[in-house]
């Protein structure tokens, strides 16, 4: 089923990625910028029809959001799975790197979160089939079209997801604001998959259990709790900023956890 995908953005990095079929793409008569015309080549370039609509249509269609003049119909983003976000970091030749979400759903903090991870060079995202929110337009207008890239893996049990991934190796850490742990005093030079949990809640306590650690982020002055995508966004630029000298190390077995460890 087609949706409708809106902004310069997505639209310009949906075409790029080539991952989902664009049917039509839709244009504001009124409505006419460099970004607008990057688009309109790439349609073009890619022989996809282009209709030029008053904007009316647009508000019609969607309302008060962000469209900027543009959309397009489109299909919906094929999902992954976990051999496929674990192929990625081996062709790579990185160590694997996977964001796991538990209860992310607001689309601004999914999109925010989706957009740092793929600039942070994660190889993949894993969501719950409940209590997060859907990969819709508005996630990959927040994502400034990084959705468009990413890795995405659908799992109807997180935890037996996260325990997969640590019989391949790879270790497990939550970001918990409850957690001693600081996330600077933790060595993150391993294959690893980060959870992050949701607005309020946090991490479910049985994730949080599978978790190997859990870490927070320092805070001079205390307050409430950080975002959701601010606090991801602080410990994945940790983690990036540990390994960011490790690619040639891929092929060692640093970091990477025995099974007796199970």
């Amino acid at each position: 089923m087609a949706e409708l995908l809106y902004g310069i953005h997505p639209l310009c990095e949906a075409l790029s990625a080539g991952r989902r079929k664009v049917k039509k793409v839709y244009v504001s008569k009124r409505r006419d910028s460099k970004g607008i015309q990057a688009l309109l080549r790439s349609a073009r370039d890619g022989s996809i029809p282009v209709e030029f609509k008053a904007p009316d249509y647009f508000r019609s269609r969607l309302g008060d959001c962000v469209h900027q003049g543009v959309a397009a119909e489109v299909g919906k983003l094929a999902l992954a799975d976990e051999k496929m976000i674990l192929g990625r970091a081996e062709r790579d030749r990185e160590l694997p790197l996977i964001l796991a979400l538990d209860g992310v759903e607001d689309p601004q903090n999914l999109g925010s979160l989706v957009r740092t991870a793929l600039a942070m060079g994660f190889h993949g995202v894993v969501l719950p089939k409940a209590r997060v929110a859907p990969l819709s337009p508005a996630v990959s207008k927040a994502s400034a079209g990084a959705m468009e890239h990413m890795l995405f893996v659908r799992v109807s049990n997180l935890v037996a997801a996260l325990q997969r991934f640590k019989k391949d190796g790879l270790w497990v850490v939550g970001a918990h604001g409850g957690s001693a742990q600081a996330v600077d005093q933790v060595d993150f030079n391993m294959g690893l998959v980060l959870v992050i949990g949701g607005e309020g809640k946090g991490i479910r306590p049985l994730v949080r259990k599978t978790c190997d650690y859990l870490v927070s982020v320092p805070q001079k002055k205390t307050v409430d709790s950080l975002n959701a995508a601010v606090a991801g966004a602080i410990v994945m630029y940790e983690i990036v900023r540990q390994r960011k000298d490790l690619r040639d190390h891929h092929e060692s077995t640093k970091g990477r956890r025995n099974h007796e460890d199970l």
